[in-house]
């Protein structure tokens, strides 16, 4: 059984696409604020987060695989 990689109250940055090796990340960190578990085609569970921004409020929602953990 898979288990969510974050917990609410995390801070977390986004991954921007990758050129060659190199992976960028945005400069905001992010603290999630809310945790969904949506199921793929494959029936298995996959984990979403709901992350708020520090400019303004901003709410966005990412795929596990998208955020990494905050310096």
């Amino acid at each position: 059984m898979p288990s969510p990689k974050f917990k609410i109250n995390d801070q977390v940055n986004k991954k921007r696409g990758s050129i060659g090796i190199c992976l960028k990340i945005e400069s905001h960190v992010g603290t999630i604020t809310k945790i969904k578990e949506k199921y793929n085609s494959r029936n298995r569970i996959c984990y979403y987060y709901e992350v708020t921004w520090p400019d303004n409020g901003r709410r966005s929602q990412h795929a596990q695989h998208i955020l990494i953990p905050a310096p």
